[in-house]
């Protein structure tokens, strides 16, 4: 239902290009009035040319590439070139007759209603696709929300049962199965109480981690090497907020698809806070079997959307092969 969405809004806008484009022939080359008179025949067809081009030039190229990355500089020079390239064609193709750039007869009017336009429509179109992106993503929560519902479980009685475990753990001088049974009650009660959180602060997203990569290592062979480095000011700390389970799926991720139990392998997860931005490295040792176009799974899917969401364009996210090694790298300005 997703993938086709886009299709979907392609297929009309085409749609409404054709029809919008026969319209504006039509009414150009059938139209003419008192209006038209004073133009001889090479303004007037490029006064025709000019908007529908500077339209879709002002809508897939300099908006998209450079409003929208806010290179307003960029933008400005790239609008007045193209203004200016029109009004060259139209003073060559008029010489000598009128050989004047900019003169009486210009385009400069026909060129500045079709940017503005284009703005129009870009506005109204994004406007019209946040909103059904903002429908879509309602119904998916709530639909996740009812699956959660079905398969709840009363937190109440895992934690007591955890705790009668962790008693019968000391009885029996188990200190290694306590220490275990005290860090997946922890990690539990951060997925069903802190999660919820709109931001939490930084120490508790790494302590998550950390406990996560222990328990971990229970399950895991000698010939598995894991890395773990977090560094940043612990004096500035209680400044530093993010979105709760936020860098938890990418560790998952290195879990799942860089293990192995037959061959020696290697983790590596570095975190950095730098300025403010927040940077994160995972590396690890690329198998055979976890070679696939779906590496990036489920999980990265619903966490680039919630990237998406909550950073917007304040993120940075890369990932692939490269050589033996399978390599994720995350940068998130916590300034927002």
């Amino acid at each position: 239902m997703q993938s086709k969405k886009p299709a979907l809004y392609k297929k009309a806008e085409l749609i409404l290009f054709a029809a919008a484009g026969i319209f504006y022939l039509i009414m150009a080359i059938y139209g003419r009035g008192a209006f038209w008179e004073p133009f001889g025949k090479v303004d007037l067809t490029m006064i025709i040319i000019t908007f529908p081009v500077t339209f879709l030039l002002n809508t897939f190229i300099f908006i998209p590439v450079f409003a929208k990355r806010k290179k307003w500089f960029s933008y400005f020079i790239s609008v007045a070139a193209a203004l200016l390239v029109f009004e060259i064609i139209r003073f060559i193709l008029n010489s000598p007759v009128n050989s004047e750039i900019f003169g009486t007869q210009n385009i400069v009017l026909t060129f500045f209603i079709a940017v503005i336009v284009s703005w129009l429509y870009v506005i109204a179109r994004d406007w019209i696709i946040n909103i059904n992106e903002l429908e879509r993503l309602r119904s998916e929560k709530l639909g996740t929300e009812l699956a959660f519902l079905k398969t709840q479980v009363d937190p109440h009685f895992l934690f007591n049962t955890l705790n009668s475990i962790y008693a019968l753990s000391l009885e029996e001088d188990s200190p290694k199965t306590a220490d275990s049974i005290i860090k997946l009650s922890t990690l539990m009660r951060y997925n069903l109480h802190d999660s919820d959180a709109g931001f939490i602060n930084i120490d508790k997203e790494f302590d998550y981690i950390e406990k996560y990569i222990e328990l971990q290592k229970l399950r895991l062979d000698q010939n598995i090497k894991i890395i773990l480095k977090i560094n940043y000011d612990k004096e500035n700390r209680q400044e530093l907020k993010i979105a709760p389970l936020l860098l938890i799926p990418f560790i998952e991720n290195v879990f799942k698809h860089g293990v192995s139990t037959a061959n020696e392998t290697e983790i590596n997860i570095s975190i950095n806070i730098v300025s403010g931005y927040i940077e994160m490295k995972t590396e690890n040792t690329l198998l055979q079997e976890s070679i696939s176009p779906g590496r990036s799974g489920t999980g990265l899917t619903n966490v680039k959307k919630r990237l998406d969401l909550l950073y917007h364009d304040q993120y940075e996210l890369d990932y692939g092969k490269k050589g033996d090694k399978y390599i994720t790298n995350l940068r998130i300005n916590l300034k927002k």
